[in-house]
């Protein structure tokens, strides 16, 4: 059967779920007195959730197929798509892969720009999840060719990705508190709370979206502090009734670093390096730049 009859499928079932889901947590927010919604940051939401749906068919259909298939000639391995063990090994290693273009989003101010959509809401709930990064699909699939090399079809690949996405939906809770023993492998609201936090000792961490252990093998695992509350959004405050400067205010932020920049370094570390970067004096010690840099990076993202 075909596999994007199942991801047909998928969406069917998820719209329901996701719903109940949401009301419920607006509901229990209510009653709790907790300021967990906003009716216009919903609305931000599934805007650029809805924007990044039709992106996202369109490349699919017009790019990301088409260049994956490319790849599927020169694949090293050859898998038997009705063995479970291609599906367990797809799905995993799906999932690191996202963690590496997640990291490479926090860290390149170019696909930062893109990225910082999600991150932008001043709330963490459910529709949360839904405020998609808009331009991702553009440049994702690339990232995928080396598991076509290893002899995954490029279907299966938007058919694990979306189940992961799905349980991505799930972590974007300020409802639930703790997973006691789930957090050992798994990503819980708690941990993504860290993630969309931007308090400076949580910022950059957490970045995987199915597996914890990926953090936790490359350093960027930070738990929860939960005496301490969260504020949740990008450091430099954003008005959020605003779609359009929502999607695009990091790139007018590039612009104009990139035009007062008086060298083609200066120019090129305003696009492709880390978000906040600043040129520093040659005469600051190691101590200054260093400080330079976070209250930089503080300040703008």
């Amino acid at each position: 059967m075909d596999i994007s009859y199942f991801e047909k499928i998928l969406a069917l079932v998820t719209a329901p779920v996701y719903t109940i889901f949401i009301t419920i947590e607006m509901a229990i927010g209510h009653f709790k007195g907790k300021k967990w919604y906003s009716w216009r940051d919903i609305f931000n939401n599934l805007l650029m959730g809805g924007l990044n749906v039709v992106i996202d068919i369109a490349v699919r259909f017009i790019f990301g197929l088409a260049l994956l298939s490319i790849f599927e000639k020169y694949t090293v391995i050859t898998w038997d798509s009705k063995n479970w063990l291609y599906w367990v090994l797809l799905f995993v290693l799906q999932d690191f892969f996202y963690y590496l273009i997640h990291v490479l989003e926090h860290r390149c101010r170019f696909f930062w720009a893109v990225h910082n959509i999600h991150h932008s809401s001043e709330f963490f709930n459910f529709t949360t999840a839904l405020r998609s990064s808009v331009f991702q699909p553009i440049y994702k699939f690339p990232f995928y060719i080396p598991l076509i090399l290893l002899g995954f079809k490029g279907i299966d690949i938007m058919l694990v990705y979306a189940l992961g996405q799905t349980y991505g939906f799930f972590v974007h809770s300020s409802w639930f508190k703790r997973w006691k023993w789930i957090e050992w492998i798994m990503v819980t609201p708690s941990h993504h709370r860290v993630h969309h936090a931007k308090e400076p000792e949580y910022i950059d961490k957490n970045m995987s979206m199915v597996f914890i252990i990926w953090d936790k093998l490359f350093g960027t695992f930070t738990p929860e502090n939960t005496n301490k509350p969260i504020s949740f959004g990008i450091t430099k405050h954003l008005e959020q009734n605003n779609p359009f400067k929502v999607v695009f205010h990091e790139w007018f932020n590039i612009w104009k670093d990139v035009k007062h920049a008086s060298t083609w370094k200066e120019r090129w570390m305003y696009i492709f390096g880390p978000p906040g970067w600043q040129p520093t004096h040659e005469l600051e010690t190691t101590e200054e730049q260093t400080a330079s840099i976070i209250l930089y990076k503080n300040d703008s993202r």
